[in-house]
Order: C-alpha cells, then structure tokens, then sequence
C-alpha cells in the first residue's frame, strides 16, 4: 500500500509541475530529446559485481520556477548492464555472468541557474521501474555464483523492480543544446526480491541480501 501511494504521489506531482509550467507562459520552457552513456553497478557485499557501459535516453523537460530556480521532469528508457562473478578466481574473466536491467526511469528535479541559462545544478528524486537482472547468456545460467554452494546465475535474477533514487547533477550548454552528467545513488535495497525467493532452502549462505544501485550517466539533450 505505501509503494503504491508513492507512485501516485509522484505522477500526481509530476502532472502538478507540467500544469504550473505551461500556465506560466512567461517562462523559460522547453521539451528535449536526451541520449546518455550510462555506467552502473551495485554496492554489495554479498555478489562480487563490476559495472558495465549502457544507455539511458528519453524525454525532458526544463522550465522556470522562481527567479533562477527550475524545475526538470521527464521519462527516460534506461538498459543498464553489469557482471557477477561466478566460481573459478582462476578464471575470473571466463567466468563473469553478464546481465542486463532494462526499465523506465521517471524524474522530477529541482534545478538552480549558476551561469543564466547556461549551467545548472540538478538534484532531486527518480523512480526506476525495472524488469529482471536479466542474463544475457542463457547458458551462464547454470554457474555457480562465486563464494557460495549451490547458488547459480540464473538464481539471481528476481531483483527488487521499484528502486527510488537520488539525482545529482550539472547540465551546461545553449538554448538549443545542452551537455549533462549525472550521479544517481539508490536509496533502497534493490537486492531484496532476492530475499524473497528463500534461496537459503537450496543455499545456507544465500540470505539478507542487501545492495545498493548507483548509476553515473553524460550525454546531450537536445531541446525542441
């Protein structure tokens, strides 16, 4: 019940922020197009994880709130990659699992003009909604996840699928073009569908497990 009263209030802010915007015709308000390089990971120690490169992209929208103060909301698609160790320290590059995270990212951030209109500071929340910790290779399906018995890859896989994060950021540019980068730290356990799954069953060790998403992203949005 709390999640979903979360996920109500943010669309009802966001569909707020979009009304005052465009009624405040006076302002600065525009609608771009961004594409990001995304690098991810997850902080945990219970996996051995390295993050991997993927993409972030989507809509946004700036406008003017109060004086230099501006508001950023938008919808990005979001593919996230990363890698769990799997058993065999020996043969550590051989047996990396790769995954994948595919999911929508919704956002609705403060932003505050340093220079005019041409740098800004961005903070404020976004919510991921994700699919699985997807493998990318089926047949790495069966490898044993280094550090435990029984645990395979494709037992971790049912990861947390409502992840709030929070959003820092500069955004530098033109009227028309503009360059951001961002630093997203999540603020829930995004490990805790596994928790869920009672893997101790098959695997003692496999219990409370607790990881923390972080995403750093740059790119180019390009405003309408």
């Amino acid at each position: 019940m709390k999640l979903h009263l979360f996920i109500f209030l943010f669309f009802v802010s966001m569909t707020t922020v979009v009304g005052q915007s465009y009624r405040n015709r006076g302002s600065y308000n525009r609608i771009g197009v961004q594409a990001k390089l995304l690098f991810s990971s997850i902080e945990t120690s219970d996996l051995t994880v390295d993050g991997k490169e993927g993409f972030q992209g989507g809509f946004t929208t700036r406008g003017r709130f109060y004086n230099n103060w501006g508001i950023v909301y938008g919808i990005d698609f979001i593919n996230a990659n990363l890698s769990v160790q799997g058993a065999g320290a020996s043969q550590a590059v051989e047996n990396q699992i790769d995954y994948s995270i595919i999911g929508a990212q919704f956002n609705i951030l403060l932003s505050y003009n340093i220079i005019g209109q041409n740098l800004a500071i961005d903070f404020g929340p976004a919510l991921l909604v994700n699919g699985k910790m997807k493998l990318k290779d089926s047949d790495q399906g069966n490898t044993r996840i280094d550090g435990y018995t029984t645990l395979t890859g494709s037992d971790i896989e049912d990861i947390s699928t409502i992840n709030p994060f929070a959003v820092i950021g500069l955004t530098g540019g033109f009227e028309n073009v503009r360059l951001t980068v961002q630093y997203q730290y999540g603020l829930t356990n995004i490990l805790n569908g596994l928790n869920k799954q009672e893997l101790n069953l098959t695997d003692p060790e496999a219990k409370d497990f607790k990881g923390t998403a972080s995403f750093i992203s740059a790119g180019v949005v390009f405003y309408l």
